[in-house]
């Protein structure tokens, strides 16, 4: 049997897993499916064992964040796979050199370095752009036209856009929705997913619109310290981490979706909310600028101020809020993880992998 080596920082189990190891343990799946062994090398972390099976593909954890990167691309050499799918997460595995690889990135990492260090960031995205530049001749999937375009401007050629898929099923109908103006921010509590943004939005609404709520969805290192900080903030609420259903039904009842992030790979976020009926109002970036069709699925905004000012245009034209809650539902329709698998294994066919 064929062996296939992903390697990605991140496991699917991991406590900060996010919509990149979601994606890679879909292309894991097609390729089990297709009669593959595959392995998936990753970090380990607190409690996770050393080796471990899930679903038929094969878990290996070595090292931290940074050091499975080198850990990685020994073990790349040592096991000597069929085929290697390498995960670029802002920094990589180094198997440019390498002719059984094939690079996955969802996203440059960018201005998310100096978000993170501030200062010290400046090198770390210089670098990120230097060690991208040894892999320009290999084969590349990424899941949007932002990255896509973010590839070509670093002589990238060989790009293949596979989009995400998705895991919940879009209604039929449009819901009913909250009586009161019910916003939501769904996301890692963290500097790049800016959702300090989307609280100062709600904080400019709320003067207006005196019952509208914002339910933040999602933990992260940024819980606390905003929990603290907006304590007193009428109509905020902070449910933490939230289950699959859970979520599901808060995104069915609420009007509008907020996306204040620096930049997505995608915005996955964005086409659950839109497969439950609600528009998302995200900022003008790489990734939302794929997810969100501005004006027909949702609006791209600049700001704070410019986010409320679109969530109030809404809420006061009910019949442009309905056209775009329809579209949005249409929108979602179009993405599957059954398409995104089917797309992936026809793509290793066109390049005679398979």
């Amino acid at each position: 049997m064929k062996k296939v080596l992903i390697l990605n920082r991140r496991c699917i189990r991991h406590p900060e897993k996010g919509g990149a190891e979601i994606y890679t343990y879909h292309l894991a799946k097609a390729l089990l499916n297709t009669g593959f062994e595959v392995e998936w090398f990753c970090c380990k972390f607190k409690k996770a064992p050393s080796y471990e099976i899930i679903e038929g593909i094969k878990f290996i954890r070595k090292g931290n964040e940074l050091t499975t990167h080198f850990l990685g691309f020994i073990h790349a050499l040592k096991s000597n796979p069929f085929l290697i799918i390498e995960e670029f997460n802002g920094i990589g595995f180094f198997t440019f050199s390498l002719k059984n690889s094939i690079l996955l990135i969802h996203q440059l990492y960018d201005n998310f370095w100096t978000a993170e260090l501030g200062l010290l960031g400046y090198p770390l995205k210089s670098i990120e752009k230097l060690l991208l530049k040894f892999y320009r001749k290999k084969p590349v999937i990424t899941v949007s036209n932002s990255t896509a375009e973010d590839l070509r401007r670093l002589k990238f050629r060989d790009i293949k856009i596979i989009n995400n898929g998705l895991e919940i099923e879009p209604l039929k109908v449009l819901p009913e929705k909250d009586i009161y103006l019910s916003l939501v921010y769904l996301g890692r509590l963290k500097k790049t997913k800016n959702p300090e943004d989307a609280i100062k939005a709600f904080k400019y609404i709320k003067k207006r619109i005196k019952d509208a709520k914002l339910k933040i969805l999602g933990s992260g290192p940024l819980l606390n310290k905003l929990r603290k900080k907006y304590s007193e903030q009428e109509g905020l609420i902070f449910y933490g981490y939230v289950e699959d259903n859970d979520k599901e039904t808060i995104l069915r009842k609420a009007h509008l979706l907020l996306v204040p992030s620096i930049r997505e790979g995608w915005g996955q976020v964005v086409i659950q909310a839109n497969a439950m009926g609600t528009p998302a109002i995200g900022y003008n970036v790489a990734g939302l600028r794929d997810s969100i069709i501005n004006g027909i699925t949702g609006l791209l905004v600049k700001n704070p101020e410019d986010m409320a000012m679109a969530v109030m245009k809404l809420w006061q034209n009910r019949e442009e809020y309905q056209k775009m809650s329809i579209n949005a539902i249409k929108w979602a329709k179009n993405f599957s993880w059954n398409n995104t698998k089917s797309e992936f294994l026809s793509y290793l066919k066109e390049k005679a992998i398979l």
